[in-house]
């Protein structure tokens, strides 16, 4: 194999695929990307057996041919390359030539013998916009838990539902103390009968894949993978294989206390009462009465702080405990200039919505101060 590509493209293919790549893996060959040059394409394959990444990438192609690569070592090179056309040349026992400029390296490639292949993509087909369905991965990402004991929560469930009588795509995340979901419209109804649950690394490499991409990407939604499709770049996923808990239940249906708060306003109060919380638990206290939100926090090795806010509520006095670091996930996130709070009394969840948002809504569990 001996091919010629512009410096930039080099990094592009590396870059989506190294960070697929595992590399404490105990198969040495998981550590490689497949180079595979043909025609005027150079594509760029890795996988850890439950995330494959195939990329494309323009090059001069001299010979053709395959080769494993060391792909970290590759792509760390690239980077520190000068000009802007790096020439790649496998010779004798997989070993690579790599030379930009006045500079020039070898390091040893792979056999491609026993590199896996990668889940077939099928399933059902969706249309979808690549920076909607980033901001939609953005505003329920935060909340996938790291419990590895409760793997089905170890990710994002993306599932069907039916708004107005419209099809909508929503994707739900939840730890237990925090819960996230949003939904935005697709052009029609798909056959997708259960939900699914993507893994929360394939949803960071998602997130890689769509950042540059304008207008529609393509998902194709199977009974035991996902895959997302661009121009450039096919990523397909396992998927978890359970069932995600019933997470409409922990959303109060009856809530009787509804408060609007300046959003900007109510980070900064978090900010610094979670100064002086406790460390692990960040615990302040919220306490409600008619045009008045109090923010508190105490921690005897510390000291304590209190400050007040102006709000909109006519409700009862009351008071109730929350992780600040949980509230300040969801208000960060959150794009509107107010916060919509909403409680039923000092022990239920409290839903936080947007003014403007209407597809959008978090609940942040309450805890004991």
């Amino acid at each position: 194999m001996e091919i010629k590509i512009q410096k930039e493209s080099l990094i592009n293919g590396l870059y989506l695929t190294q960070s697929v790549i595992e590399h404490r893996s105990t198969m040495p060959v998981l550590a490689n990307a497949l180079v595979e040059a043909k025609g005027k394409t150079v594509t760029f394959t890795a996988t850890d057996l439950q995330v494959g990444i195939v990329v494309k990438q323009q090059a001069d192609v001299g010979t053709p041919g395959k080769v494993l690569v060391p792909v970290k070592n590759l792509y760390d090179i690239a980077k520190e390359l000068q000009n802007d056309i790096i020439s790649i040349k496998s010779v004798t026992n997989n070993w690579l030539e790599v030379t930009c400029g006045k500079s020039k390296f070898k390091i040893m490639g792979a056999a491609t013998d026993d590199f896996p292949s990668l889940p077939a993509s099928e399933g059902a087909e969706v249309a979808f916009d690549a920076k909607t369905f980033m901001e939609m991965l953005d505003k329920v990402s935060y909340a996938m838990s790291n419990d590895e004991t409760r793997y089905t929560l170890n990710g994002v469930f993306l599932e069907q539902v039916s708004i107005g009588g419209k099809p909508s795509l929503r994707l739900t995340s939840t730890d237990g103390h925090r819960l996230s979901y949003t939904q935005r419209p697709i052009k029609a109804a798909i056959k997708l009968p259960k939900g699914l649950i993507i893994p929360k690394k394939a949803v960071w490499e998602i997130s890689k894949i769509l950042k540059d991409v304008e207008g529609d990407f393509t998902l194709l939604l199977g009974d035991k993978t996902i895959s997302v499709q661009t121009k450039t770049a096919t990523l397909v996923c396992r998927l978890i294989d359970g069932q995600f808990p019933p997470y409409e239940q922990v959303i109060p249906k009856d809530y009787n206390r509804v408060v609007s708060v300046d959003k900007q306003q109510l980070v900064q109060s978090l900010r610094r009462a979670a100064l002086v919380a406790n460390e692990k638990s960040k615990g302040v206290k919220f306490a409600f009465s008619p045009g008045n939100l109090d923010i508190s926090s105490s921690n005897p090795d510390i000291g304590e702080s209190k400050e007040e806010l102006a709000c909109i509520y006519k409700g009862e006095t009351f008071e109730v405990g929350f992780n600040a670091t949980y509230f300040l996930d969801i208000l960060n996130i959150l794009q509107d200039e107010k916060a919509i709070l909403e409680l039923k009394n000092d022990t239920s969840p409290c839903v936080i919505r947007s003014e403007f948002d209407k597809g959008f809504l978090s609940v942040v569990m309450p805890m004991r101060i």
